[in-house]
């Protein structure tokens, strides 16, 4: 007698609604996702009880024709494909024909339609079964309620969290469709509450601000770039604004949210050092490309995607990430964190399209006492005599040369201030004064619109960084050979990790081999190692990939000159004269990312003059 039978329709469908139907912010992610391939362009969610009592979804879309209503709850039936040839270009968002089919299968389902050119019709399905099916309401678009979850299947109730977790999960697929759908107004009531609206007008930015706050929206960097196969377009915030996860990295394909963990990899790195460490960045993105290069039929919940140009696309959105905060100032506005009267709701007014920058400022000098820093004025040398509190001290030099980007000069007998704004390349500081120090720590800087502080310590470790980084990473280094070798002896347990990265160090300019069991010798070493205490460096190489299961070079190369320009830069508690300050400020100013030190911490923080004069009630509000 034969064992094997084929399954009843209803236990293949409960089955599948495993995979698709995992929690009720599945159902809302389907529902929503079939309302934009039905071109809707108002979408209204209700909630009650987190989607276990009821989940409500009101669309404006092209609806569901009578004569298709009777195929809306049958597996596989679809209206997205007709053959295989169409699974490797697709377009919408759904395309399987399995969403309506689960959730009819776990629950309650009501549906009212009424089609372009067809009449109103309604639906009642519910456990796998056809209950009703009649005459609906005289209104375009569909209206689909689900009632009682999983009221078949205990099994799966029982492992639904929260209320308060799945309530959350619910909000972010809808904050993550309207970020993907500008053009589309969603509205999510819950609990008869409503917490979410969007106007659907198109612009993005406006988006960002009903879902993440005004504050956020004004940081926001305009993203674009494309080349022959993707389009990229969207905004990263400023990196003053940052959270502690990634889940505030919105990425889209075609308008579909995914995830993507080289995809996200690759902002984190065009953010670089201006985010500190364990601290991610909020962006909002969509890649446009042919839907024959993007595989979209890879996971049940079609969240995860493959690419066939994978390293293009990452090198193209990491290069577009950078160049869009390279062109900021990215100094951090200290007013922005006194508490103030709270905004009106109402921000229709507000132009999103354009962020609001302080005022150019004349460079003229204020006044004959004032040292101010301009371009050329100081040159550094390797080291310098700084002013302690008791008296003359050598420390480390506030400045380390770092190579000038090319600039054009300026035509015979024009000089900056006469040169027109538009005309200029665009400064990474604006001008400032030097007025003083602080503790021996910051410098205090200011200009017309108010007062800036720099942590000298963090400024020198900015500079010094970018120059060791941009030596340690050049290819051309013959590097330094040694008369008497270095020798190094090491535990047995690092012996194998050390011989399986000799050829890596190679790589950095070091030529290391072993001279016994235990031992290695170091004939050369890179011209970057400190020449003081050369043995100290090349021993904490060793040890960096002794620790290592999987050694990067550029990953050494990061953290090598990260170490080397904190070690050698200017602590706290170091006073200096004005010449050295602007000296420092001048370096600074030549930096390709002089806002933040090598740690992601601020170099310079700023507070307006309004600012300040409200906080001494020079202005009342």
């Amino acid at each position: 007698m034969s064992s094997i039978r084929v399954l009843d329709p209803k236990i293949q469908n409960k089955i599948a609604a495993g995979e698709v139907v995992e929690r009720p912010s599945s159902v809302v992610k389907e529902l929503i996702e079939n309302s934009l391939d039905a071109n809707a362009d108002e979408i209204e969610v209700f909630i009650e009880e987190s989607g276990m009592k009821l989940i409500r979804i009101v669309d404006n879309g092209d609806g569901i024709h009578q004569t298709d209503a009777p195929l809306l709850f049958q597996r596989h039936a679809t209206s997205k494909i007709g053959d295989d040839y169409d699974l490797f270009q697709i377009r919408s968002l759904g395309f399987r024909g399995e969403a309506l089919a689960s959730i009819g299968a776990v629950a309650k389902v009501k549906v009212e339609t009424k089609h372009l050119d067809g009449e109103p019709v309604t639906i009642r399905f519910e456990g796998g079964e056809l209950k009703e099916q009649g005459p609906g309401k005289e209104r375009q678009g569909t209206d689909i309620s689900i009632s009682e979850l999983f009221f078949n299947t205990p099994a799966r109730l029982k492992y639904v969290r929260s209320m308060r977790t799945e309530s959350g999960k619910i909000i972010d697929i809808i904050q993550r469709m309207a970020l993907a759908y500008p053009g589309v107004s969603f509205r999510l009531t819950l609990d008869h509450s409503e917490k979410l609206y969007t106007k659907g007008n198109g612009n993005l930015k406006e988006v960002i601000s009903d879902i993440y706050g005004l504050n956020i929206a004004r940081h926001a960097v305009r993203i674009e770039a494309q080349d022959a196969d993707f389009r990229i377009t969207g905004y990263a915030i400023r990196p003053e604004v940052n959270r502690s996860n990634r889940n505030y990295i919105n990425l889209s394909v075609n308008q579909r949210h995914i995830r993507n963990f080289r995809l996200s990899q690759s902002i984190i790195n065009a953010y670089h050092t201006l985010l500190a460490k364990e601290k991610y960045p909020i962006v909002v993105i969509d890649m446009e490309m042919d839907p024959k290069i993007v595989d979209v039929n890879v996971h049940p919940a079609k969240i995860e995607v493959r690419f066939s140009k994978e390293k293009e696309l990452n090198g193209l959105l990491e290069s577009a990430v950078r160049t869009s905060l390279k062109d900021e100032m990215l100094i951090p506005d200290v007013s922005k964190q006194v508490k103030g009267p709270k905004p009106r709701a109402e921000q229709s007014a507000i132009d999103f399209t354009v962020r609001e920058e302080p005022a150019p400022v004349e460079r003229t000098r204020h006044n004959e006492d004032r040292t101010v820093a301009e371009p050329g004025a100081y040159r550094s040398e390797q080291r310098e005599t700084y002013r302690t509190s008791n008296g003359e001290a050598e420390v480390p030099a506030a400045k380390t040369p770092v190579p000038e980007p090319a600039e054009e000069p300026l035509p015979q007998g024009e000089t900056v201030d006469e040169t027109p704004r538009e005309e200029r390349v665009k400064e990474k500081l604006p001008y400032l004064e030097i007025v003083g120090q602080l503790h021996g720590t910051y410098i205090i800087l200011q200009n017309e619109s108010g007062m800036y502080m720099m942590d000298q310590h963090a400024a020198q470790e900015r500079i010094k960084y970018e120059f060791y980084y941009g030596r340690i990473n050049a290819d051309a280094d013959a590097g330094v050979p040694l008369l008497i070798p270095y020798t190094f002896e090491f535990p047995l347990d690092d012996i194998i990790t050390i011989d399986e990265k000799l050829k890596d160090l190679s790589r950095l300019g070091f030529e290391i081999e072993k001279s016994g069991v235990k031992q290695y010798s170091v004939t050369r070493h890179p011209s970057w190692v400190d020449e003081r205490n050369p043995e100290a460096d090349i021993e904490q190489l060793i040890h960096f990939v002794a620790e290592k299961d999987h050694f990067s070079v550029s990953e050494y190369r990061e953290e090598m000159s990260i170490m080397m320009s904190c070690k050698q830069s200017i602590k706290a508690n170091h006073y200096l004269d004005k010449k050295h300050m602007a000296a420092l400020l001048e370096e600074l100013g030549r930096c390709d990312s002089p806002y933040t030190c090598p740690h992601g911490r601020p170099v310079i923080i700023h507070m307006t003059t309004y600012e300040i004069e409200r906080m001494f009630n020079r202005i009342m509000k």
